[in-house]
């Protein structure tokens, strides 16, 4: 479903939120860190910090529905990833660089609109739980006329 352009995007350090919903359809979330894309853009892995996993695990394991959204601080240019959890672990060391990297870069972008990395020094990157989700559904979420419209 994600192609190697839309990978690329996601992959190259945004802001990223994953939202879910509890049992009684009240919406949760948190910030996410990084995203790696994987079986051929067919599944997406979300790390979320450790301390923010609690609030969006049990909903991911009791109705296994999130979306997550990809926002580049820069040009707005954003998107959404709806999915079905798959599984999630605590994120490895190899792991890390990855997270890492992809958060530096989202920091690089904050700096470029004039938010320096030290107001944001007390955001958590690390320890971190990857979740994978099977992708569902793909959407604009950049302003303008086409905000909203599927892609793919």
């Amino acid at each position: 479903m994600i192609d190697a352009q839309l990978a690329a995007f996601l992959q190259e350090g945004l802001s990223i939120h994953i939202a879910t919903r509890t049992e009684r359809m009240e919406p949760n979330g948190a910030r996410a860190l990084a995203v790696k894309v994987e079986d051929a853009g067919r599944q997406v892995i979300v790390y979320i910090p450790t301390v923010a996993a609690p609030r969006v695990l049990p909903d991911l394991q009791t109705n296994g529905h999130a979306a997550v959204v990809f926002c580049r601080p820069t040009d707005d240019r954003a998107c959404q990833v709806k999915g079905i959890f798959v599984d999630s672990w605590a994120a490895t060391t190899e792991e890390r660089f990855l997270v890492l990297a992809q958060w530096n870069g989202f920091l690089d972008k904050l700096g470029a609109i004039g938010i320096p990395r030290a107001a944001v020094a007390g955001w958590v990157n690390w320890p971190a739980v990857a979740t994978r989700l099977r992708v569902t559904a793909l959407f604009n979420q950049t302003p303008g006329p086409d905000a909203g419209t599927a892609l793919q």
